[in-house]
């Protein structure tokens, strides 16, 4: 195939950026049939991690400079040195100006004029900007990875930056023999700018002897708004598995050395650093509600617009965060630098915003060291109104996931009330189902976990499935409850038997699954994952020295006490109101005969003290879940899936990571190295001549 067109020159309008250089590789060359574009392209293999440096990465956490620091910044000669702590500066100064002016704008004429998007405040936009501060680097990074997972070397004949002339347009990667053009993109977007000539290229290549061919490649499925668009221009695309992975050079602003450092204590405990991951750097940055995700979503394209790299336009979109769960640990502490986790989430689709991660977070975090500083006897809730001081234990109560497991208590009482209602087909046919004058039945459910399904290889936590379980039993309240009475004790207790009996048969059940499907009770089934993994340690810290023993049991909750202002009393008090008054009170009105008949209808803890477990063999593990441990190994790097849901990985060290992370020095750097090296030396040569003077003189004493 013959190539077309000037390579190497720019076109016009559009600059020749610097060429990256290609390696060369062994072998023979690959076929156009072996690479993306052709016929029969050849697998790139997993997953694999390029890393590029971003300086900008040790600013990740400083507090938020005056107003006089920024103004200054944007004089300094370090202002357009992307990177630097000046240049962030001079970028937040442009961008205030920007959110002023259009403030402005929409105030002299909100009519006509687009309210703006309200001022990201400091921390989240730090945190979008850092990773822009990298696009280029990343780019290129990434350019270079796919070059080498698919052997795109100089000596076969493929170029860099190539210039096509007629379609105005520069691609990544070139191949005059082939005919084949590759546009790399390290992100799932792609430029606007360039799509219509793209699309114009493929367009005019159509019907010829031998068109050429162009491809996008991604490290990941591209959005659903990128597919859309090559799809119609004709366009295809290849994936190469890859997650970036910044390198941090340099120092911070007060001159202390750089880790990757990230304001966040996700999994850390008091003593712990948290290294970089997908879980810290992706979470934190995510937004709090879905309002402030399509805020950000604007705000973070106009940046990316800015930095000359729109396609990398990405805000995690697709993760429900609010099915988030701690589903992975792993103890290193005796093989490694720290403890490994990992968080599991569902996939919504990929352009649809994602919000509530940092939240959703801390309480699997927090939660995870409650259930080890606190004694097991601790988790239990008690919502009973004979009960007023056993609702919850003291420093129980003052954490969030005291908080979850009361609520989730009070909650399932009130859903009862909406299976059962009498307006509903479900709830009629209920309260047909019951006998008795009354139609009166009094229990008390309560919730507690089910077999957890894990596989604990030794040093490493998979939990599989988390279940929960409500169970029932007949209890007669003593305190008036609504209707005017104290249980079903004017019922004859055949009647109260079988109404118990349609009740477990019929209402139960949807309880259940309510429990451990409805959106209600996410945060009830995100603790309750904490609490497995937490018992995990919690055993395991009983036999050796683990990353968290020095926690388990000491009952100090002072660092992860309640995010949300609450009281046990409140929610209590609701549980009372709602005994007394009823979640609902109908009346129904039909005539027999002669007869009229009124019917009126009236309707109105936790316990994670012990758990149970399902350990799972390694065969079946590997049969059952064969992409699980890849997944959540390959979170820690980025964002990772294995078919069922998305992973977010991090890790905390004992030590700062710049020194958990460091290559380890060598040998000859440590001043005894010589001395000691030479000892053998010296012992052997003292040896020899001692075994020299024996042998001299047994030959005198012979002779």
């Amino acid at each position: 195939m013959a190539l077309i067109g000037v390579v190497g020159l720019p076109g016009a309008g559009e600059a020749a950026p610097p060429q990256i250089p290609l390696p060369t590789f062994g072998g023979r060359a690959p076929s156009a049939d072996e690479l993306p574009g052709g016929a029969h392209p050849v697998s790139p293999g997993g997953v694999q991690v390029y890393r590029y440096e971003n300086p900008s990465e040790a600013f990740r956490g400083t507090p938020e400079p005056s107003q006089a620091d920024i103004e200054a910044a944007t004089y300094s000669d370090k202002a357009g040195k992307s990177g630097t702590w000046e240049h962030l500066l001079t970028r937040r100064h442009e961008y205030l100006l920007r959110k002023a002016g259009e403030q402005a704008a929409y105030a002299k004429d909100p009519v006509n004029v687009k309210a703006p998007s309200r001022t990201q405040p400091w921390t989240a936009w730090l945190n979008g900007q850092i990773p822009r501060e990298g696009n280029d680097a990343q780019g290129k990074a990434f350019q270079l990875h796919v070059a080498d997972r698919l052997r795109l070397g100089a000596n076969f004949g493929w170029k860099t930056e190539v210039q096509v002339a007629d379609a105005n347009r520069q691609y990544d990667f070139g191949n005059e023999d082939l005919g084949l053009y590759y546009e790399v993109k390290s992100g799932r977007g792609i430029n606007m700018k360039q799509y219509p000539k793209d699309k114009a290229f493929v367009e005019a290549e159509k019907g010829k002897a031998n068109p050429r061919k162009l491809v996008y490649i991604f490290p990941s499925e591209p959005t659903k708004g990128a597919k859309n668009l090559l799809q119609s221009a004709g366009i295809s695309y290849f994936v190469v598995p890859a997650k970036k992975q910044p390198v941090i050079p340099g120092t911070t602003p007060n001159g202390a050395k750089a880790g990757p450092a990230v304001p966040d204590d996700t999994m850390r405990a008091p003593d712990q650093f948290q290294a970089q991951g997908a879980a810290p750097s992706e979470i934190t940055g995510s937004a709090n509600t879905a309002e402030e995700a399509a805020e950000f979503r604007a705000e973070n394209a106009a940046l990316d617009e800015e930095s000359g790299h729109p396609e990398l336009t990405d805000d995690l979109g697709g993760v429900d965060f609010s099915t988030l769960e701690l589903r992975y640990v792993s103890d290193t502490y005796h093989h490694g630098p720290g403890v490994q986790y990992a968080f599991k989430a569902d996939s919504l689709e990929p352009d649809q915003a994602s919000f509530g991660g940092v939240r959703n977070a801390r309480l699997a975090s927090d939660s995870f060291f409650v259930w080890m500083e606190l004694p097991p006897s601790s988790f239990t809730v008690n919502l009973n109104p004979d009960e007023p001081d056993r609702i919850i234990d003291a420093k129980f109560g003052k954490t969030d996931a005291g908080r979850v497991l009361l609520e989730a208590d009070l909650a399932m009482k009130k859903v009862v009330a909406k299976f059962i209602h009498p307006d509903t087909p479900g709830g009629q046919t209920f309260w047909d189902s019951l006998q008795g004058d009354t139609k009166c039945i009094s229990m008390r459910q309560w919730i507690v976990p089910d077999t957890a399904t894990v596989r604990d290889t030794g040093d490493e936590l998979y939990i599989l499935d988390a279940p929960l379980l409500v169970k029932m039993e007949s209890d007669v309240v003593k305190a008036q409850g609504v209707g005017g009475s104290n249980g079903c004790t004017h019922q004859d207790k055949a009647a109260t038997k079988h109404n118990e009996d349609v009740y477990r048969q019929t209402i139960l059940p949807q309880v259940q699954d309510a429990v451990n499907h409805a959106p209600e009770y996410a945060d009830l089934r995100r603790v309750y994952a904490s609490r497995v993994a937490a018992e995990w340690f919690r055993q395991r810290s009983a036999t050796k020295h683990t990353a968290y023993s020095d926690l388990v049991g000491k009952g100090d909750i002072s660092h992860w006490t309640s995010r949300e202002p609450w009281s046990p009393r409140e929610v209590f008090d609701r549980y009372v109101q709602s005994y007394k008054n009823g979640e609902f009170n109908v009346s129904h009105t039909t005539t027999k005969g002669d007869t009229v008949y009124t019917y009126t209808y009236v309707y109105g803890g936790v316990n994670f003290s012990r758990i149970n477990q399902n350990r799972v063999s390694a065969e079946k593990f590997a049969q059952d879940h064969p992409e699980l441990a890849t997944a959540a190994r390959d979170a820690l790097n980025g964002p990772s899936g294995d078919g069922k849901g998305l992973w977010l990985g991090g890790q905390t060290t004992a030590v700062p990571p710049a020194e958990a992370f460091a290559a380890p020095p060598q040998a000859t750097s440590n001043r005894l190295f010589y001395p000691l090296a030479a000892l053998p030396l010296l012992l052997w040569l003292t040896a020899g001549g001692v075994l020299l003077i024996r042998r001299r003189r047994t030959a005198e004493g012979a002779a």
